[in-house]
């Protein structure tokens, strides 16, 4: 029997930290906020677009619906990724209950039409809201993840 060896990689990035005129983890982690900020029209714009392909899905027959559900599910994740980053907190959370129902879906065959039509509606509700965690908003959230628990999607 091989004894099993342990060992830590060295950190190449703590020698550039502690460079002396290196910028503090601070200073780093505020220039990363600022450049996210920066970017947060492109990333409203690119959530509005993928909003409108989710939409899409909501007009579509039950038989459609399932047949497309992983790029419906793709899309979902591709939203819940990067909508927090534009104060979208709440679109993003819709959207990860939708990948969630279509993962679900893929991984145990559970399947709620109407369950997902409801996240399709509430997250066309939330955008229209302004996207963000306001009250009204954690109230469908709660709600949603209620909801999915009780069909028995696992997140």
């Amino acid at each position: 029997m091989t004894v099993a060896r342990i060992f830590t990689p060295e950190n190449r990035l703590a020698k550039i930290l502690e460079a002396i005129q290196a910028p503090t983890a601070a200073e780093l982690i505020a220039d990363a906020e600022s450049r996210v900020e920066a970017l947060g029209d492109a990333i409203r714009t690119y959530v509005a677009e993928k909003l409108e392909e989710i939409r899409a899905f909501a007009e579509q027959s039950e038989d459609v619906l399932f047949a497309e559900c992983r790029t419906l599910g793709e899309t979902a994740m591709n939203v819940a990724e990067v909508a927090g980053a534009a104060g979208l907190e709440a679109v993003g959370e819709v959207a990860r209950g939708i990948s969630a129902m279509v993962d679900n879906l893929i991984s145990s065959g559970v399947w709620h039409t109407d369950a997902l039509r409801l996240h399709l509606d509430a997250l066309a509700l939330v955008n229209a809201s302004g996207g963000g965690m306001t009250p009204e908003n954690e109230v469908i959230l709660m709600r949603l993840r209620g909801m999915r628990e009780a069909v028995g999607v696992v997140e």
